[in-house]
């Protein structure tokens, strides 16, 4: 029978306290990692409109508002996801237009979203077709597949 070196054992031993380390540092980065978020809007009940919010010295801002109902889920089977502020792709919000929603792993939540925001994105009187981002509670931004939001007048 042959017997190990008393040095490669130490070796043995050294390398194996240095890969679980590394391992231990790596773990919590894959565990955080971005769940998908999966969103899928309620047919006919997603519309845009133009809101003002008056000012004291000028006329009043416009903004677009858009709003819709969604069933809505994640993949992240450990950690709930808070979802605080949703808006269309290439506009700011300027108002907070929705309440925070919590959706609890493994769970399906209907929400409704809306944001009003500048710039207007769409021609008054047609439909506007894009994507919604939906921001997290860490700040992560999720797009949605592109939606047709109906016109709902003034």
């Amino acid at each position: 029978m042959i017997s190990w070196p008393s040095w490669l054992s130490k070796l043995t031993e050294l390398l194996a306290a240095l890969l679980k380390a590394a391992a231990d540092r790596v773990a919590p980065w894959i565990e955080r990692r971005k769940p998908k978020l999966y969103v899928h809007p309620i047919l006919g009940n997603m519309l845009w409109c133009i809101a003002q919010q008056p000012r004291k010295d000028g006329p009043p801002l416009e903004m677009m508002q858009i709003t819709f109902w969604a069933h809505i889920n994640h993949d992240d089977s450990k950690q709930a996801l808070v979802i605080v502020d949703a808006y269309p792709v290439g506009t700011k919000p300027q108002i907070t237009a929705m309440q925070k929603f919590k959706i609890p792993p493994g769970a399906m939540v209907k929400e409704q979203v809306s944001a009003f925001v500048v710039p207007i994105l769409a021609e008054q009187g047609k439909p506007w077709t894009g994507r919604i981002v939906l921001v997290d509670q860490f700040q992560r931004k999720y797009k949605t597949k592109k939606m047709t939001f109906e016109w709902a007048g003034p």
